[in-house]
C-alpha cells in the first residue's frame, strides 16, 4: 500500500493502479487520479465544501 500526506490529507493506493488513489476529506471517500484528488483538496480548502465527482463516460 502506497501512502501520499499532502496539505494535511492522506492519499492511500492499496494495489498501485493508476487511478485507484484514495481520499477520504470530510465525511466523503472519494476515488480517483492523484490529479484529481489533489485539485478537490485546493478546491476544499479554499472554499470549504467539494466539487461533484466526475462520472466516467
Amino acid at each position: 500500500m502506497k501512502k501520499i500526506f499532502y496539505q494535511g490529507f492522506t492519499f492511500t493506493n492499496p494495489n498501485g493502479k493508476t487511478d485507484n488513489w484514495t481520499l477520504v476529506i470530510g465525511n466523503q471517500v472519494r476515488v480517483g487520479s492523484l490529479f484529481e484528488l489533489r485539485r478537490q483538496v485546493h478546491f476544499f480548502t479554499e472554499l470549504g465544501i467539494l466539487p461533484q465527482p466526475k462520472i466516467a463516460k
